[in-house]
């Protein structure tokens, strides 16, 4: 399964949405920060399913602000990134994670990509649509540990 993540568009969503047809992913991702972007990115490509979580600036949308989902088997945790504070470090994202038995973490809002694994986490952060040109993708396969990729736009 290859799941397409990108984050902190904040308008900018052209070069995303290319992006997504190039790659063909099975499931694509929003972490936050433009939220309208993940809608307008569903619209015009109505195949795909999406998820997103809200950010710090999507003040309208009353959606959960952490998710975790199961997707290929395996469970993975969401947040933008303010809810678990990773502008000054990583402990509570490993932690909430973990908590919830994820083997992945996904988040954004430093809008610096980050690809590392902690504590039996993967921890993936595609940087920002707007601002470094970055999305992540993620492969799940049977009987694999889960892998992460930063690509630029």
């Amino acid at each position: 399964m290859k799941i397409f993540i990108l984050s902190d568009t904040h308008g900018q969503i052209d070069g995303a949405e290319e992006a997504i047809r190039r790659e063909k992913p099975d499931q694509v991702i929003h972490l936050g920060d433009c939220l309208r972007d993940a809608e307008e990115l569903e619209r015009r490509i109505p195949r795909l399913p999406f998820c997103s979580v809200p950010g710090n600036n999507d003040w309208f949308f009353d959606l959960p602000k952490e998710k975790v989902i199961s997707l290929g088997g395996v469970k993975i945790f969401l947040c933008h990134g303010h809810t678990t504070r990773v502008k000054y470090g990583l402990d509570l994202q490993v932690y909430r994670a973990l908590q919830a038995g994820c083997a992945v973490s996904l988040f954004g809002h430093t809008h610096r990509p980050l690809l590392e694994r902690q504590r039996d986490v993967l921890l993936l952060n595609p940087g920002s649509v707007a601002d470094s040109d970055t999305y992540a993708l993620l492969t799940l396969s049977p009987n694999e540990p889960p892998h992460g990729e930063i690509r630029t736009l």
